[in-house]
């Protein structure tokens, strides 16, 4: 692996475990065990660090956004695994990584920003598009404006934990109730019904749509 490489993958790992502020130039060469000289070679500092690392994982979700949407299933099926990559994307880039982009880091958090309109938003829109023209999605409903709605609905499980108490309320029970009640709301029957066949299906098999 290139030094560059090992930096990148090192820095993550300290930020997701500790913060973004917290983890310090100092930290990094030392767990490294190369010199502070050496990472300014490879990076102007802390906040183009910063940056490629942001850059470097949202093109990795990027591409697992597009996977979902290669592969020729019906849009019902589509939006159950978009909502999937969804999740486990805001999961993966956790709380206190996205409050502390919010507040310290604008252009990092404007690529998180950038791409929730381009990558999430149009992804799901053109899904409830497709839906509408299967005959699977009602079409008295705006697609972007739904798609919307459950970005945020998602994004604000994790962003404000108060909503859902979690010595009340499991993450997944809480994120399994908004999507159903999420996918009832966009079918026609024959949505409901195709639905409920993959529900079917997956239970058989002792597995979850969620």
């Amino acid at each position: 692996m290139e030094v560059r490489d090992k930096i990148i993958e090192k820095a993550g790992d300290l930020m997701l475990h500790y913060g973004v502020r917290t983890v310090t130039m100092d930290d990094i060469s030392r767990d490294l065990g190369i010199s502070k000289k050496t990472i300014y070679q490879y990076f102007k500092d802390k906040k183009d660090l910063i940056n490629t690392i942001t850059e470097m994982h949202l093109d990795m979700e990027r591409d697992r956004f597009s996977a979902c949407l290669s592969e020729n299933h019906d849009s019902i099926y589509s939006l159950i695994l978009l909502s999937q990559c969804m999740r486990e994307s805001m999961r993966d880039m956790k709380l206190n990584l996205l409050n502390e982009l919010q507040k310290f880091y604008p252009e990092a958090w404007n690529m998180f920003q950038k791409f929730k309109s381009e990558t999430m938003l149009c992804s799901i829109t053109s899904v409830i598009i497709k839906g509408q023209k299967e005959g699977y999605f009602r079409k008295a409903l705006d697609p972007e404006l739904m798609a919307k709605m459950r970005i945020e609905q998602v994004q604000a499980v994790f962003i404000n934990p108060t909503l859902f108490p979690r010595d009340k309320y499991t993450l997944t029970e809480v994120q399994m109730q908004l999507f159903d009640h999420f996918v009832h709301g966009l079918f026609t029957l024959e949505g409901h019904q195709l639905f409920n066949q993959y529900t079917t299906e997956k239970l058989k098999q002792n597995e979850t749509l969620n």
